[in-house]
């Protein structure tokens, strides 16, 4: 392999490493449960009653937790796809 192709190959970004390294799940556990949490919270703060603008902005982010879920575990099953 050229070291310009392993370059390609290395991951971007920190978390991508993290959860190429986590054979066993532990640490995508642990982020999906905080992504979780911060999108409980956030539906909660809908829910109580927020102007329009509020709501929207909320809704946004609300859907980027749940975003940031789903790409988490896909990015963990190209590295784990046996597991």
């Amino acid at each position: 392999m050229t070291e310009n192709h392993q370059d390609q190959d290395e991951p971007w970004f920190e978390i991508e490493r993290r959860l190429r390294d986590d054979a066993e799940g532990r640490e995508r556990d642990a982020l999906e449960q905080r992504l979780e949490e911060a999108a409980r919270a956030v539906k909660r703060r809908m829910d109580v009653g927020v102007s329009p603008a509020e709501f929207s902005g909320l809704q946004a982010i609300h859907q980027g937790l749940e975003a940031g879920i789903d790409v988490m575990q896909r990015v963990w099953r190209v590295h784990h796809p046996l597991a």
